[in-house]
């Protein structure tokens, strides 16, 4: 499997190797893709996560914005949700330029309960634009069906504010725990969790909310507003079966300064 380095700012602490590729199910005629993806997040103590479908209220529904990202180009997934009706955000190390972007495509319906034969895939080949220093990319997906992702699936809002240590959170993400299950289907689950440290660095914050390799590039939502207070991206402390110390994205503030570059 392709795997990126790390830029230098992320390498202190962070876990960049991936392990062993195992296919899963996948999306037709994408042929065979990696379970994990291009970077390695962690689980942190014991697996903490639940299926989104058993979310209620307001989670729920802001998890229907959140979906599997196919990318066939460099024969990996990731994570990815919708910022407006047409426009998905993921990690820059997930896709990174034009190239990568080729062939790219999206299911919000993967989920627990919805057979492969009945998942909605959108195309989201457009590369709008990438930032490596905040490792994030925005995609432009078609329609499906005539209708467009973020018109049937809603979108997520950024917080106009960042969140604070010992906030909690919660990460809408797509995965299962493959390391105990090899083969497992990564379908939509939500992590919860607090921020460890919400000055991480000078891009990211920290927090224990679980992930894994497959994860980057889904949001990390306030469990207060239910906002979008950083974009997930890498995990740290990891060891070979997954398990780390915590994990980081992107803080609110630069998402949302990064999503005004392109009218959003």
């Amino acid at each position: 499997m392709f795997v990126k380095s790390v830029r230098a700012l992320f390498l202190v602490g962070a876990l960049s190797a991936c392990g062993t590729e195992v296919p899963h199910d996948v999306p037709d005629a994408d042929g065979v893709e990696p379970l994990q993806s291009q970077e390695s997040n962690v689980i942190v103590g014991s697996v903490n996560w639940v299926s989104a479908t058993t979310l209620s209220g307001t989670q729920r529904t802001r998890s229907r914005a959140v979906g599997y990202l196919s990318i066939p180009a460099v024969g990996s997934r990731c994570t990815a949700w919708l910022v407006s009706a047409d426009t998905i955000i993921t990690n820059n190390h997930c896709v990174g330029s034009a190239s990568q972007a080729a062939g790219a495509r999206a299911s919000f319906n993967y989920e627990d309960g919805v057979a492969a034969a009945s998942r909605v895939w959108y195309d989201c080949p457009t590369l709008i634009r990438t930032w490596a220093s905040d490792d994030m990319t925005a995609l432009r997906c078609r329609a499906t069906n005539g209708q467009l992702p973020g018109n049937v699936y809603g979108w997520l809002t950024v917080a106009s504010a960042n969140a604070a240590t010992n906030a909690t959170v919660y990460v809408v993400h797509q995965n299962c725990d493959y390391y105990t299950t090899s083969g497992c289907t990564p379908t939509k689950k939500s992590s919860p969790g607090r921020v460890l440290n919400a000055n991480y660095s000078t891009t990211d914050l920290s927090y224990d909310a679980d992930t894994l390799g497959g994860s980057s590039g889904s949001p990390v939502l306030s469990t207060s507003s239910n906002q979008v207070v950083g974009l997930h991206h890498i995990g740290l402390g990891g060891n070979s079966q997954g398990r780390g110390t915590g994990n980081t994205g992107i803080k609110a503030t630069r998402v949302r300064a990064r999503l005004a570059e392109i009218g959003l």
